[in-house]
């Protein structure tokens, strides 16, 4: 939607910058990563931390190799909370990678 002037709004903008690159709103992925310790509980919380949205994945970083395994096995209730805030469209996967890797 074009305002004043012909200009598109920034926010429009960076929408659409972040859909051609694969990666989801980024609105979603700012709000998932405040409220990450609160939304995401045990045993995501103090383990790992939300890095962006891509599609419709969360991709999530370790915070240690050891823990990758471990998070995988709370996907579920993750995708669950996750559904409950934001709506069930909003995620339908999550990736774990270790640190340094996202």
């Amino acid at each position: 939607m074009r305002g004043a002037g012909g200009l598109e709004p920034f926010s429009d903008s960076i929408t659409a910058l972040f859909g051609r690159l694969g990666l989801g709103d980024p609105l979603t992925a700012f709000k998932i990563s405040e409220e990450w310790e609160s939304l995401a509980g045990k045993p995501w919380a103090g383990r790992s931390r939300p890095l962006y949205v891509k599609g419709r994945t969360l991709v999530v970083e370790a915070f240690s190799p050891s823990a990758i395994a471990f998070l995988r096995y709370g996907e579920a209730a993750l995708l669950e909370a996750i559904g409950a805030r934001f709506g069930d469209s909003t995620v339908d996967a999550v990736e774990v990678v270790g640190p340094g890797r996202g």
